[in-house]
């Protein structure tokens, strides 16, 4: 028995680590057209950094990718904190031997890190273009959309960001 629940353990061992990934991505909040500390009018400015990673597993040929993520997201407009907790999946489409086009989606929940404690339902969408490494890594740059699912107080702004990025994939 005992050498039966050993084979059973070392084999899903042996899955999680030919299917496992981890990944690492670091982007800028974008903002269009806001009033800057001048009062004029600008048409595009960076409005947070956010720092997310997450793991996951992914198929054989890697084109699909699902995993639990989470991070932090520094909102400077607001002077507030974003913590993000969320499912993604993604989808890897070939379109040269070592480049591949990605979409992906996430959901899952997104708090407000401040004096409110607002939270809401989580929706991420991104698209990104990524190439393989030497070592069958993935590097890819990408953007997003994402929808916090709740209002700032201060001006009832939809919690809803625009976000340009890069991440890095390790297989």
């Amino acid at each position: 028995m005992i050498l039966v629940l050993s084979g059973i353990q070392f084999s899903q061992a042996q899955f999680f680590k030919n299917y496992a990934y981890y990944e690492g991505e670091i982007g800028a909040i974008s903002s269009f057209f806001v009033t800057n500390s001048k009062g004029e009018q600008v048409p595009f400015t960076i409005g947070g950094m956010s720092f997310r990673g997450g793991l996951g597993i992914h198929d054989e040929e890697n084109n699909l990718f699902l995993g639990i993520y989470s991070g932090f997201e520094g909102n400077f407009r607001h002077d507030t904190g974003i913590l993000p907790v969320y499912l993604n999946s993604k989808l890897a489409l070939n379109i040269a031997d070592d480049k591949k086009l990605f979409f992906s989606f996430g959901y899952g929940r997104s708090f407000q890190v401040g004096p409110e404690n607002l939270s809401g339902y989580l929706r991420k969408y991104a698209i990104g273009f990524g190439n393989v490494t030497n070592n069958e890594n993935i590097q890819s740059i990408f953007i997003e959309i994402d929808d916090h699912g709740y209002n700032f107080p201060d001006d009832g702004v939809s919690v809803i960001t625009l976000n340009f990025g890069i991440s890095y994939t390790f297989l």
